[in-house]
């Protein structure tokens, strides 16, 4: 069984690091979605005892991720881990995950699986991009069974396997492992209505309401 004290001591490192590099930020009026597949070799966790997984999303931009698709490649989801989950998440690794930073700063969802050779997911994220110079930002880390984080080369030292700074419409995300492959699916742009589209249907409304005035009135005329 893994011991609590180490993994909320790895889990409080993960939480700091991030709170440590970001300043809040109002919210922003851009918005996209990006899709990203992603595997990470879980091989070398054996499956002798649980492993834990965190997704973390930080900031007040107002975005979400969800996980849906797990794979475990033999492996197998464990129990939700409530002692170390924070903020407005939900849902379960055996379906989708999801989490929001619309009312709580700081968002972090963790469960157990039983490794097996590899770990993979689908990631829907959305882009808001915040006012001030920070974006929001989504991370994962995942624990051995002795609640060690596979180490990577994170220069903030929270052995995060990705990091994604929601700094654009289209923010690329970074891995530190070569353990972590990362795949974009695809990018679903949301744009807000322009006051071109709104004019442009204003103008074919006033046309259309003038041929019809102007039709009555010939019908009137001919009676």
């Amino acid at each position: 069984m893994r011991n609590n004290m180490t993994t909320r001591k790895a889990l409080l490192g993960i939480i700091l690091g991030h709170m440590a590099l970001f300043i809040g930020a109002g919210q922003g009026d851009a918005r996209a979605d990006i899709t990203e597949n992603v595997t990470v070799d879980t091989s070398a966790l054996g499956s002798s005892g649980q492993s834990e997984i965190f997704f973390v999303l930080i900031g007040d931009g107002n975005n979400s991720a969800t996980l849906s698709s797990f794979g475990f490649g033999g492996g197998s989801p464990g129990t939700f881990d409530s002692v170390n989950s924070t903020g407005d998440v939900s849902g379960d690794i055996a379906s989708t995950a999801f989490l929001s930073d619309n009312s709580s700063f700081t968002n972090v969802f963790a469960q157990n699986f039983t490794a097996g050779s590899g770990i993979s997911f689908v990631l829907n994220l959305t882009t808001n991009l915040a006012a001030g110079p920070t974006p929001d930002e989504f991370g994962f880390v995942i624990l051995d069974p002795s609640g060690n984080p596979i180490p990577t080369s994170d220069p903030t030292g929270n052995d995060n396997l990705v990091l994604i700074n929601i700094d654009s419409t289209s923010p690329t995300p970074v891995s530190y492992s070569d353990l972590v492959t990362v795949t974009p699916a695809e990018t679903v742009a949301t744009p807000e209505p322009s006051g071109a589209r709104w004019l442009g249907a204003a103008l074919l409304a006033m046309v259309w309401f003038s041929r019809r005035r102007s039709s009555i009135n010939s019908a009137r005329r001919t009676q």
